[in-house]
């Protein structure tokens, strides 16, 4: 094992998240794959059924230690006869420990499923990461990944549930309205970690830049989206506020690999703000945008944040500061604390 992988077994966790806080935003995203719901119960609940699941070991343990069923006991042991004295003597422990005091360190050794022990009762995320890319196909994983070998600090809240809600529902109204979206603008983009749903979708989209007047966050969208960064820039970060925006056609720096600048100049087709409750001179801001380009906007009714300076309390108010040409798409999500509204169309 390499120095780092040893230093990272022995490590406090520093993800923002807890593992079974991870596994449930994994759910979220991914609801057809039941090995998720199998991994949060086995971390959580300690569930048996679920680590049998997982270890995918014969039915005769299983019902050796979750039905305490005499035969397949009996069957157990006598499939590991040929083990040596002592051999024999600590399996025969194991067994026993299993059933009779359901001990999962014994249960795990007779799995042979080390790596599961440690996720389970170590909460050690090293391990995780290679469960993670062989259930789900998704960015997500080598960049939180990314994030804990780096030390990075980052805001638990980009995976809040409120938020990937907020999000997938963004994605399921576009996928149905099937509308290529060529050249996205993300103003006041954050993370981006809408920009990675929207690759990892079945949405057409050509290219997406993010803009945000926070300068900590480029990296760590970057980090989010490094497949597209590295495939001729089909996705960039900038920081920016976007009130200095020109919609018509835009020049603004970006970093390259090696820190240096580059000048870029674009054309947004779509404009997405999934954050216009944050946006003072709100008005202001949208009278910028040229009549006709394809807009995606949220905004909330959570005033409790101070920061949430252009809440709405419904649908209508929504539509009164972001008047549309052609509404493609009206609704709001509960959200339990809150509502979000959203608007799809052209200005």
């Amino acid at each position: 094992m390499s120095n780092l992988a040893e230093k990272l077994e022995v490590e406090e966790n520093i993800l923002p998240l807890e593992i079974h806080e991870l596994l449930d935003r994994y759910e979220l995203l991914y609801p057809d794959v039941t090995e998720l719901s199998d991994l949060r119960r086995i971390i959580v609940d300690h569930d048996l059924s679920s680590i049998f699941r997982i270890a995918d070991e014969n039915d005769e343990l299983r019902k050796a230690v979750i039905e305490e069923n005499l035969h397949s006991i009996f069957r157990v042991l006598e499939s590991k006869s040929c083990f040596e004295v002592d051999d024999l003597y600590n399996y025969m422990e194991d067994v026993r420990k299993a059933v009779v005091n359901k001990n999962l360190r014994s249960l795990f050794k007779l799995l042979n499923a080390d790596d599961l022990r440690k996720i389970c009762l170590d909460k050690n995320y090293w391990k995780l990461w290679p469960l993670l890319e062989q259930y789900t196909d998704t960015r997500f994983t080598a960049a939180f990944k990314n994030f804990y070998v780096n030390n990075t600090v980052i805001d638990a809240d980009c995976f809040s549930r409120g938020q990937l809600k907020s999000k997938l529902w963004i994605i399921e109204e576009l996928e149905k309205l099937n509308m290529p979206l060529g050249m996205t603008y993300l103003c006041a983009g954050w993370y981006a970690t809408l920009a990675t749903m929207l690759f990892e979708s079945n949405i057409v989209v050509d290219k997406v830049r993010s803009f945000d007047i926070d300068p900590s966050v480029v990296d760590i969208a970057k980090t989010f989206n490094k497949p597209w960064v590295m495939d001729s820039w089909k996705f960039q970060a900038a920081t920016l506020d976007i009130h200095d925006i020109d919609f018509l056609s835009h020049t603004y720096n970006v970093k390259r690999a090696d820190g240096s600048l580059c000048s870029q100049t674009t054309v947004p087709d779509t404009i997405i703000n999934t954050s216009c409750e944050h946006i003072e001179h709100f008005e202001d801001w949208y009278e910028k945008i040229p009549q006709g380009k394809l807009l995606i906007l949220q905004s909330n009714n959570f005033r409790e944040i101070k920061e949430h300076v252009n809440c709405v309390d419904n649908l209508f108010e929504f539509k009164r500061i972001a008047h549309m040409s052609i509404l493609l798409y009206e609704g709001e999500l509960d959200l339990g604390k809150y509502k979000r509204f959203m608007l799809i169309g052209r200005k």
